[in-house]
């Protein structure tokens, strides 16, 4: 049998990255989950804004564990090619 309850994990899970040319990825692996540091309200965490002029350790790639400036997926995939049929990094057919 089937559950269409979500669970707390599930309602935690941020929504997944549609492929686009004009997503940020991680230069190393392509990845589009990159992160980075931002002014979030603490008791609430209602977003409050970004830093302009992040450093390269700013931003960070779970997949990889990496510290690195991101790429457009489009600069990611002249680079180093795209994956499958419809790429998963730059969206390409």
């Amino acid at each position: 049998m089937t559950s269409d309850r979500t669970t707390s994990e599930d309602s935690e899970r941020p929504p997944a990255i549609e492929p686009s040319p004009d997503n940020l990825v991680c230069a190393k692996c392509g990845s589009a989950l990159i992160e980075c540091i931002d002014w979030v309200r603490v008791n609430d965490n209602c977003f409050i804004g970004g830093i302009d002029g992040l450093q390269a350790d700013d931003y960070w790639c779970p997949d990889c564990e990496i510290h690195d400036d991101p790429v457009t997926a489009e600069e990611y995939c002249a680079a180093h090619g795209h994956r499958e049929a419809r790429c998963t990094v730059c969206g390409a057919s």
